[in-house]
C-alpha cells in the first residue's frame, strides 16, 4: 500500500501543522458517483487475461467508481494493519496516548485476554527484538509496523490498544468485513475483503481517518512502507501503480495491490488478481486496469 505524491504540486504527508478534527461520519460522500466509463474495458481486459479480480476504485473527486467482487478475501496480511494505526493516531487525537510515550517491549504478547503468550520469532523481527527488556516509543513501534510490516510491532501496539478498541475504529470507519480476531500471524482468524481495505484507505485518502494532519501523516507512513519491492516510480502523466504488487501468501498465486493515487486525476484503488501462473503478468493486469481507469475520469 502506498500513495504518489502529484508531479507539479507536491503534498506534504509527513508533517503536521494543525489539529483539525473531523465532526462529519467518516465513509464515502453522500452524493453517488457515476460508474466508471471504463467498466466494460475493464471487465473484457479481465476476462481476456484468463484470470480473476476483485476491485474496489472511487475516484476521490467522488464523480466515478468501480466495484467488482469488492467483498471477495483479500490475501494480505500487511492490510489488516491499517487499523492499528488508525486507531493509534486517533488516541493520540484524543489525548489518551503520546505517540513518544515509551512501551515496553516484552515477549509473550498477548492480544487476546484468554490466549496463552504469544512468543515472537526473534528472527523475524530483528529491530524490535533488540528492543527486548527496553522501551520504544509508540511512533517508533508504529513506523516498524507498517515500514518494515513487523508482526511484533503489531503485536505490541494490539495489546497495548486492545483488540476491542481497534474492531471499533474498524466498524466507525466502514470497514466490515475485516476481521482481527488473534496475535499476528494468524490467517484463519486475521483476514479481510477488498472492500474494506478500500474503505480504509478511502478515509485515509480523504482525511477522514482522524484528522486531516493526522491522516496526511499515515498516508506520509504508508508511502515509506516496504509492502512493495521495487522502488521505481510510474512514467509521468500516467499515475499507475508504482511498484509491481507481490504474492502476499506463500504459494498463493494471488496478487494484490491498495494505492492512493495523488495527481490530475486522484483515486483509491484496492485490486486483487487470481489465477494467473505468471506474477508478472498479474502486475501487468492491474497496471493496465489502473490506466483504464486513470484515462476514463
Amino acid at each position: 500500500m502506498r500513495a504518489l505524491q502529484r508531479t507539479h504540486r507536491p503534498i506534504l504527508l509527513a508533517l503536521a501543522t494543525a489539529i483539525s478534527v473531523l465532526i462529519a461520519p467518516a465513509g464515502l460522500p453522500s452524493a453517488p458517483p457515476e460508474d466508471s466509463p471504463a467498466r466494460k474495458s475493464v471487465e473484457e481486459l479481465i476476462q481476456s487475461s484468463g484470470g480473476t479480480v476483485s476491485l474496489a476504485f472511487h475516484s476521490i473527486d467522488n464523480e466515478q467508481e468501480l466495484y467488482l467482487h469488492e467483498e471477495e478475501r483479500y490475501d494480505d496480511s500487511n492490510a489488516l494493519r491499517l487499523p492499528i494505526m488508525i486507531e493509534l493516531y486517533a488516541e493520540a487525537a484524543e489525548g489518551e496516548l503520546r505517540l513518544t510515550d515509551p512501551l515496553p517491549v516484552h515477549d509473550g504478547v498477548r492480544v487476546t485476554p484468554d490466549a496463552t503468550p504469544y512468543h515472537m520469532d526473534r528472527r523475524a523481527d530483528p529491530t524490535v527484538t533488540r528492543a527486548v527488556g527496553k522501551t520504544r516509543t509508540l511512533g517508533e513501534l508504529c513506523e516498524d509496523m507498517i515500514t518494515h510490516n513487523s508482526d511484533f510491532a503489531t503485536n505490541l501496539l494490539l495489546e497495548r490498544l486492545t483488540l476491542p478498541r481497534v474492531l471499533g475504529r474498524i466498524e466507525t470507519l466502514g470497514a466490515e468485513g475485516m476481521e482481527i480476531g488473534a496475535a499476528f500471524p494468524n490467517r484463519d482468524l486475521n483476514h479481510t475483503t477488498t472492500r474494506a481495505v478500500f474503505m480504509l484507505l478511502w478515509n485515509l485518502a480523504t482525511e477522514q481517518a482522524v484528522s486531516s494532519d493526522a491522516s496526511k501523516e499515515m498516508v506520509g507512513l504508508l508511502a515509506r512502507s516496504s509492502l512493495h519491492a521495487s522502488p521505481t516510480p510510474p512514467p509521468a502523466p500516467l499515475p499507475s501503480p508504482a511498484r509491481p504488487p507481490r504474492p502476499t501468501t506463500p504459494g498463493s498465486s494471488a496478487l494484490n495491490d491498495a494505492v492512493i493515487i495523488y495527481g490530475a486525476h486522484s483515486f483509491v484503488l484496492v485490486a486483487q488478481v487470481r489465477g494467473l501462473k505468471d506474477p508478472g503478468a498479474s502486475a501487468e493486469l492491474i497496471s493496465k486496469i489502473s490506466k483504464l481507469l486513470n484515462d476514463s475520469i
